[in-house]
């Protein structure tokens, strides 16, 4: 599922804005956290429901991002609902683009899995990733993430997330999934 967004003279804005606001913003109470762990199964997914109610973010991305350099943040899912989940599917399809003409911008994307840095590969339809440890209402799981951009990214990069988590129930799945982005800072 990689996301493109349309380009608009405000995008670079918006980017700042909203990386400044959704992207290092976090619950004021820090609950207790697990960890999410390689492999993620959707296959017991028989019905799909997009109303879920987690809390999904990316908690301290550099702002901007830098080309060229390694940018490491935390991705953390939240349990909102009111009853303990035995374990939560997490998503992430971290992307870069040339704002001028759409292209993509090459883009690593690694997460921190038994001790070592992996790709952060998806599978399935979306791009599921990991698997959390049981959580309790409230409590939290992540993962250490992180990116590059390629350090001869244009002028105009801006890079894109598309990040979530579902509960799977009886063969009904709900996801969450928010779209960001956040700015790049290259090279004039």
């Amino acid at each position: 599922m990689h996301i493109r967004r349309t380009v608009t003279a405000t995008a670079a804005l918006s980017a700042a804005l909203l990386s400044a606001a959704l992207l290092g913003a976090a619950p004021a109470t820090a609950a207790a956290t697990g960890a999410i762990h390689p492999g993620a199964d959707d296959s017991g997914c028989l019905w799909w429901n997009d109303g879920g109610e987690l809390d999904v973010r990316l908690v301290n991305i550099p702002e901007p991002v830098v080309a060229g350099q390694w940018a490491t943040f935390t991705y953390r899912v939240t349990n909102t609902y009111d009853e303990p989940v035995d374990s939560l599917l997490t998503l992430a399809d971290i992307t870069a683009y040339d704002t001028a003409d759409g292209s993509d911008v090459p883009l690593t994307a690694q997460w921190r899995a038994d001790g070592a840095w992996t790709p952060l590969d998806a599978t399935g339809w979306y791009d599921w990733f990991g698997t959390t440890d049981p959580l309790e209402p409230g409590e939290s799981a992540t993962a250490r993430v992180r990116i590059k951009v390629t350090a001869d990214a244009p002028d105009g990069t801006l890079g894109t997330a598309a990040i979530g988590a579902a509960r799977t129930t009886g063969g009904q799945c709900e996801r969450t999934i928010t779209d960001l982005e956040f700015a790049v800072a290259t090279a004039s």
